[in-house]
């Protein structure tokens, strides 16, 4: 089991002189997040945010992810008893040119919970119909309101971005600012003073992201200085480990099996080579910041190492036989 990370532990700071300070602790939360991606891409071109979403999202993808958005709770209270009904999409039998779901109400806190289908929701790939079948009406659940939301969901889930891949977007920003993940639930990064500079603009990317939220869910993000003092750079070591390793091992893996599996691709090699050598940098610049050897992955370091090395030397190999 991981380390507990006590928020008592850091000291905090809204102001202060960069030179006093360790870094910035910053956290964020993207919530129920569905994004045009135009906007987004001209969002992240704005503020120089690496846009990494790809095109369309697969029909069966946006079909499962809009059915499964489906969820209503209805309490209904008559002759001085409560029940409460939940609506929501479950699987069903499909076929390779059918994707199908049915919409279930079940009935909560009896001895055996009651369910009832109310519709058939489906998505012909042949003839690009979306269907919404043997609907049965009911007195507490919207049957035709559930079937047009997710008809509405299933066209937005193609030309947006969802939640994981705004994630991405900014994991992949954040590792850009050596920010370390902090081992707690939820985006809580520490990100180290050289960049901290930089955490302003990722606090507007996310706030202008929330205006053009089409689930109108709003989304958090804030940060504060963390003071350079002894108790906050051992924290902060801590967290750097604990992070790290698990960078480490993720990358042994891969490394492990391009060699392994005779990888013939030099350009995914040598970009494998370039996340190691990046991960080394990392260590120099928080040894700098935290002010001690961050030896404690000297043995972890030296596998990873080896294997770059062999997975550079299989890239120039096969770069030089093609070239001959």
């Amino acid at each position: 089991m991981g380390t507990m990370l006590n928020m008592n532990d850091f000291i905090g700071t809204a102001q202060g002189s960069a030179e006093h300070m360790l870094g910035k602790f910053l956290y964020f939360s993207l919530g129920n997040l569905l994004v045009d991606k135009e906007k987004l891409a001209d969002l992240c071109e704005e503020h120089g945010m690496p846009y990494t979403v790809s095109g369309r999202l697969s029909v069966a993808d946006a079909f499962r992810s809009a059915t499964g958005d489906i969820k209503e709770r209805v309490p209904v209270t008559a002759h001085g008893e409560t029940n409460i009904y939940l609506a929501y999409c479950r699987d069903n039998k499909r076929t390779g040119r059918i994707l199908s779901r049915e919409l279930v109400k079940e009935t909560l806190n009896r001895q055996t919970n009651r369910y009832e289908k109310l519709a058939n929701i489906s998505y012909d790939k042949e003839d690009g119909a979306f269907r919404c079948d043997n609907l049965m009406p009911d007195d507490a659940i919207d049957v035709q309101g559930c079937c047009r939301r997710a008809e509405e969901l299933f066209e937005l889930y193609q030309r947006c971005a969802n939640r994981k891949q705004v994630e991405t977007i900014c994991t992949n920003f954040l590792r850009s600012l050596e920010a370390t993940k902090l081992s707690i639930c939820g985006h809580m990064y520490f990100v180290p003073r050289t960049h901290m500079d930089q955490v302003g603009r990722f606090e507007a990317f996310i706030e202008l992201l929330s205006e053009i939220n089409l689930n109108q869910t709003p989304l958090t993000v804030n940060s504060f200085y963390i003071i350079d003092d002894e108790k906050q750079r051992s924290k902060m070591t801590e967290e750097f480990y604990t992070a790290v390793k698990k960078e480490i091992a993720d990358c042994q893996e891969r490394c492990d099996y391009f060699i392994k599996s005779g990888s013939q691709s030099p350009s995914i090699m040598e970009r494998w080579v370039l996340k190691v050598q990046g991960l080394e940098q990392k260590k120099r610049h928080y040894e700098e910041i935290l002010r001690r050897e961050l030896d404690g992955l000297d043995d972890e370091f030296a596998t990873l190492k080896l294997l770059a090395s062999e997975l550079q030397a299989r890239s120039r190999s096969i770069r030089a036989q093609r070239a001959a």
